[in-house]
C-alpha cells in the first residue's frame, strides 16, 4: 500500500515538473529595404488574464487595428484612382488615344469598386471619420493605462525572443515596440502595439509573435 501512495506521488510530481503552459514567440520590425526585419530588443510582452481583467474590451483593439488598415487601402485605392482619371482627361476625345482612353476607364471603374468596399469595412470598423479615429485610439489608450502594473510582463531579449508560462485560460497578448514607433496618434507615439486574443490548453505552447511594419 505505501510503495503504491509512493508510485503516484511520484508521479504525480513527474506530471508537475514537466507540465508547462506557455505564451512565447518572436518579436521584430521593419528596419529598411536593404537590412529588412531586425529582432526588436526591449520590446514588452504583458499577459491580460480574461477571467481576471473582464472590463478588457478587444473590440476597441479590432477597430482601431483593423480599421486603420482599410483606411491605408483606401487612400491607396483614392490614389490610383486620381492616376487613371488624370490620364482619362488627357486622352478623352481623342481618337489615336481611344484603347488607352478605354483602358484608363475601367482602371477608374476597378479602383471606385476598391474604394467602396474598403469604405464598407472603414465604417464597420467605426472609423469613417477622423473624429471617430481619434476616438478609438484615445479610449484603447486610457484602457491600456489603467492596466494594472503588476500583471505578467516579459522584455524582449537580444534575440528576439520571450517566454511566459500561465495556467490554461484566455489571454490578451499586449506586445509593445521598442523600436517601431508612430506619430500620428498618442496610442502609438512611444512604441506601435499589437493585441492577439488567445485560448491555450493545458501543456500546450501558444506562438504568438509579430512583426512592426511601418
Amino acid at each position: 500500500m505505501k510503495k503504491n501512495i509512493l508510485t503516484i506521488l511520484l508521479l504525480s510530481f513527474t506530471y508537475l515538473g514537466f507540465s508547462q503552459t506557455t505564451i512565447s514567440g518572436v518579436v521584430t520590425y521593419y528596419f529598411n529595404e536593404y537590412q529588412g526585419n531586425k529582432t526588436d530588443i526591449g520590446a514588452s510582452v504583458t499577459i491580460i488574464d480574461s477571467a481576471k481583467v473582464k472590463t478588457f474590451d478587444y473590440k476597441l483593439y479590432e477597430n482601431y487595428y483593423y480599421g486603420k488598415t482599410y483606411q491605408n487601402l483606401y487612400f491607396s485605392s483614392q490614389a490610383r484612382y486620381e492616376k487613371y482619371l488624370e490620364a482619362f482627361k488627357k486622352t478623352e476625345g481623342k481618337k489615336k488615344y481611344a484603347e488607352d482612353n478605354e483602358r484608363f476607364q475601367k482602371g477608374m471603374a476597378d479602383a471606385k469598386k476598391d474604394m467602396d468596399r474598403q469604405m464598407e469595412q472603414i465604417t464597420l470598423y467605426k472609423s469613417e471619420t477622423p473624429e471617430k479615429s481619434a476616438k478609438i485610439s484615445t479610449d484603447l489608450y486610457m484602457q491600456i493605462l489603467k492596466l494594472d502594473d503588476d500583471l505578467p510582463k516579459k522584455t524582449v531579449d537580444g534575440s528576439g525572443n520571450y517566454s511566459l508560462n500561465v495556467k490554461p485560460g484566455v489571454y490578451y497578448v499586449l506586445i509593445k515596440s521598442k523600436n517601431r514607433k508612430s506619430s500620428y496618434d498618442i496610442l502609438e507615439n512611444d512604441g506601435k502595439i499589437y493585441i492577439k486574443k488567445i485560448k491555450i490548453s493545458e501543456n500546450e505552447n501558444k506562438d504568438v509573435s509579430h512583426n512592426f511594419e511601418l
